[in-house]
């Protein structure tokens, strides 16, 4: 089951100490708790994901293929929803993944696909700059945090279908 208590708690408490940095008038502190309650949830994104497709070791019996779903998480380095489609399709097969994209609830499908390619996009201009100068845009983690429900129902509806 994908876990949201520790990773919802840790937004939050980033929340408040950007809002602390915002009252207090602290620019440098507000970018980098943005930038690090992003990074943060991406992660967790990355990691929710690869949970998903670990389960699916569960109904194997042969080691190498357990080996080789291990493979395919080792070799992921993205959270996009093509991404996560393409690692089931080589665990399950694109037979089952079909039907699992027609069992799960569209709208959560829809929603979470969206919520990852916004975050995809802001991450990556995030992860691969530093903060001073170079970053033209930072959210507050409200903004981060809106996205959770999105993506963990979207992945929660998913690995229940799996």
């Amino acid at each position: 089951m994908i876990a949201k208590t520790y990773i919802l708690k840790e937004l939050k408490k980033l929340e408040k100490l950007f809002d602390e940095a915002t009252k207090g008038g602290d620019t440098d502190l507000q970018k980098f708790y943005s930038k690090l309650t992003l990074l943060e949830f991406c992660g967790w994104i990355e990691q929710s994901m690869d949970d998903v497709v670990a389960r699916t070791k569960k109904k194997l019996k042969e080691p190498q293929n357990v080996a080789e779903v291990d493979r395919i998480i080792d070799n992921n380095f993205s959270f996009k929803y093509k991404n996560l489609r393409y690692m089931l399709i080589k665990t399950v097969g694109i037979f089952m993944v079909e039907r699992l994209e027609k069992r799960i609830n569209t709208s959560k499908k829809t929603m979470l696909e969206s919520s990852l390619n916004t975050l995809k996009r802001i991450r990556d201009d995030h992860a691969h700059r530093y903060v001073y100068g170079t970053t033209a845009r930072f959210y507050a983690p409200s903004f981060t945090i809106n996205h959770f429900n999105k993506v963990y129902d979207g992945l929660r509806e998913l690995e229940k279908k799996l």
